[in-house]
This record gives C-alpha cells, sequence and structure tokens, in this order.
C-alpha cells in the first residue's frame, strides 16, 4: 500500500509499521488486564478485526490508513491473545501440549500457504485487494466457526428481516427421543 497506492518510498512504510504496532501494544495492555476470555471475544474480536482490515483496504490516503492502523493492530492483537488463551483454557490439561501444538501449527503455518496466495492477488488485482479480500475470507471463516460453535452447544440461530433485520439465537428445542435419554 504504501510504494503501490500512496506512491511512498521505505521510510513511509516503516512509520506504518510503527504506527500499527502503536494498536497492538495497546491491545497487548488491554488483553494482560483481562481476567477471563469468552468465545463471543474472540468472535467479536475476530469479526472487528476482518471489518477494520476491509475499511483499511479502502482508505483514500496515505494518512487516513495510517490513521486506520491503530485500531486494526489493537483488533489483532485483542482476536489472537483471546483465541491463544481460549484454546489454552478449554483443553484438558494432559492435552494441552498436544493441542497447542496443532493450533500453532494451523496458525503460524498458513503462512507459507496463504504468503504467495496473497501475494499474487497484489500483482494481479493491487494491494488493496489483498487487504479487502484478506478481511472478507477471514468474516468467512469465522462466521463458519461461530455457527458450527453454536451448532454444537445446542443453539439455534434464526433470522428475521420484519420490522428490523435481525440475528436471533436460542437453544435448539431437543426431541422426545432426546429428552427421555
Amino acid at each position: 500500500m504504501a510504494t503501490d497506492v500512496f506512491e511512498k518510498g521505505p521510510t513511509e512504510y516503516g512509520i506504518l509499521g510503527s504506527i500499527m504496532a502503536v494498536g497492538s501494544l495497546a491491545g497487548a495492555l488491554v488483553a494482560a488486564r483481562r481476567t477471563r476470555v469468552r468465545v463471543r471475544l474472540v468472535i467479536g474480536g475476530g469479526v472487528v478485526f476482518s471489518l477494520l482490515e476491509i475499511v483499511v483496504g479502502l482508505m483514500p490516503t496515505y494518512l487516513t490508513f495510517a490513521i486506520m492502523l491503530v485500531p486494526l493492530g489493537l483488533a489483532s492483537l485483542t482476536f489472537m491473545t483471546a483465541a491463544n488463551a481460549l484454546v489454552q483454557l478449554t483443553v484438558a490439561p494432559h492435552l494441552r501440549g498436544r493441542v497447542m501444538a496443532l493450533y500453532m501449527t494451523i496458525f503460524m503455518g498458513g503462512t507459507p500457504i496463504g504468503a504467495p496466495l496473497i501475494g499474487w492477488v497484489g500483482e494481479e488485482y493491487g494491494a488493496r485487494w489483498t487487504l479487502i479480500g484478506g478481511g472478507a475470507l477471514s468474516l468467512l471463516g469465522i462466521g463458519i466457526a461461530a455457527l458450527m460453535l453454536l451448532r454444537r452447544s445446542g443453539m439455534t440461530v434464526r433470522t428475521t428481516f420484519r420490522p428490523w433485520p435481525r440475528f436471533q439465537i436460542a437453544a435448539a428445542q431437543l426431541s422426545d427421543r432426546a429428552q427421555q435419554a
């Protein structure tokens, strides 16, 4: 974005990294104060991060892009620390090492697969689309994961469009067989 979209040099590119680090530091400080982590925080943090990534990709100027990197960094670290803590706290202690190894393999191991793909998107369609597409794919992944979690916990999601569009989450009705079991 710094060089291709805003036609800036290496100094301005470095400044962008520092600005995002300010948001990440703020996210780390907020995470350090948190006493418990809920699934709602992980999903909400992921949704906010995804939406901010899309918004950042649409910023018209270098200054607005730079300003939006602060909340993006904060949302990024909030999501990452909450997800990491939730995985560690919800796994049986004797399985924690194995589960964390798998979690980190997926979390960090996606880079060798995703980086060439994002590079190709940037080369073919421009730097903006790497952010917009990455945010959209993240949002899709979080939506799928959230629906799977709701289904697994016995909840149902209903949508209503009148009088106002909204989602309604409720406990699923158990069948007569399930109630007898």
